[in-house]
């Protein structure tokens, strides 16, 4: 029964966010727990069940909260200004050179394998350069939305790779460079993908490169250009030095990524803003983004502490297994690379690698299946969709930062993220990277 209701949530939640029925806090917060009461358990085991789940986000959602308010506050003091200035010359203010150098960017700075700080390091420098050019958030998720396939989630540092690695028993650099001819075709379809959609933003808004070099920069209005400094004020200069020492941190490690982003926002509000009122009437401005988030990713961790709280994860995936016809143990692992995306959008990271990949690994490898096929074709399908999954915490940072809603960001990614991954998942069998 508790594998049922699992399944039956879980689509009900997907379906009616998609819908535009209920929000993502109310689906989040309620239906879990309407789940976990059919399924038996009492007020103080569901109690336990969001406890579990609320100290596990709760990092995620200082974070998001802290990062949100920082780079707001950087954005109105004008510290993205000059790079999106540089950006519109180097691009002639085209957008499909703006997407692709954005997926070029993003693959780049993507190589710690951490989505989060991908996000940070991207979104904010990148997204007031789409909005100069009066292009669509979006579209722009072929560029931020989706690095994994082109780039490096898998690498040797990234936690999903770890996780395969950690429940396969094998090495997590051999289990990467295999998928390192696969990545690169990633990158590729990333990059045939950001052509599509920067096209078809060129031909809505035609722009040549001499009308780009004639626009008059320092005319054009961005966002806070009433607070905005000039690259000539040293506080321009300090506040260059404080976003690169947050952004060493990220890449380094040496600090958590909430903490970075709690110490920066408490340096920047005194050095940009001495007024006490000054700085209430900042922190007034971006705190409905910051709440709105926050809320979104508190009410996650409902969701999330009742799959595995209640042992969901658990049936689900066995179900899975159940389900599938007779004799197709061989091809198991492929199976399920397969629906890859659609299932990253029911399991968390933690439960599809945790859960699903140990029943996935043990019936294949009956079969006579190698281990690195199956943890490389399930590594295939969840990295390509992750960033659209409802149970991935560092999606609603993305979401956060760019002001796009989970439903049409779902609606729009979802069958652009599925067709990359199976045009990887077909190249890796092909080569012999995953083998059947």
């Amino acid at each position: 029964m508790i594998t049922t209701l699992g399944f039956l949530m879980m689509l009900v939640i997907i379906g009616l966010i998609l819908l535009r029925r209920i929000s993502p806090v109310v689906a989040f917060t309620t239906l879990p727990v309407a789940a976990c009461l059919l399924a038996g358990f009492n007020p103080g085991q569901i109690g336990e069940f969001i406890k579990a789940g609320l100290i596990t986000v709760a990092p995620t959602a200082a974070l998001f909260l802290f990062a949100i308010l920082f780079f707001g506050i950087m954005r109105d003091r004008g510290l993205f200004d000059p790079l999106v200035n540089l950006l519109i010359r180097s691009t002639g203010g085209k957008p499909l050179a703006v997407a692709l150098v954005t997926v070029l960017v993003t693959s780049v700075v993507h190589l710690d394998g951490v989505g989060a700080a991908t996000f940070l390091l991207t979104i904010p420098a990148l997204l007031p350069l789409y909005k100069r050019l009066n292009m669509s958030a979006r579209p722009c998720c072929c560029a931020w939305w989706a690095p994994p396939p082109g780039s490096s989630t898998w690498c040797l540092g990234g936690g999903t790779t770890a996780r395969a690695a950690a429940v396969s028993g094998l090495d997590a650099t051999e289990l990467w460079l295999g998928l390192l001819p696969v990545q690169l075709v990633g990158l590729v379809c990333m990059l045939l993908v950001a052509t599509v959609l920067g096209s078809r933003a060129q031909r809505r808004r035609p722009m040549s490169l001499g009308a780009a070099a004639s626009v008059d920069l320092d005319s054009l209005s961005t966002e806070g250009r009433e607070f905005g400094l000039s690259p000539r004020n040293l506080r321009y200069w300090l506040n260059v030095a404080l976003t690169g020492a947050i952004l060493a941190c990220l890449f380094t490690g040496i600090f958590p990524l909430y903490a970075c982003f709690m110490v920066g926002l408490g340096i920047a509000l005194p050095l940009n803003f001495p007024s006490l009122d000054a700085q209430a009437e900042r922190l007034k401005a971006h705190a409905s983004d910051a709440l709105q988030m926050v809320l979104v990713m508190m009410a996650a961790a409902v969701l999330l502490g009742v799959l595995s709280g209640a042992k969901m994860s658990d049936g689900m995936a066995l179900a899975l297994i159940d389900f599938l016809p007779g004799g197709s143990a061989q091809y198991l692992h492929v199976i399920v690379g397969f629906f890859g995306v659609p299932l990253g959008m029911i399991f968390s990271p933690d439960a599809y690698y945790f859960a699903l990949l140990p029943v996935i690994r043990d019936v294949a490898a009956a079969a006579g299946v190698p281990l690195e096929a199956v943890a490389r074709a399930m590594l295939i399908g969840e990295n390509t969709g992750f960033s659209i999954s409802p149970v991935v915490p560092s999606v609603y940072l993305a979401l956060a930062l760019s002001g796009v809603e989970l439903r049409k960001h779902m609606a729009y990614t979802f069958f652009w993220a599925w067709g990359v991954s199976l045009v990887m998942l077909a190249f890796a069998v092909a080569t012999g990277a995953v083998q059947v």
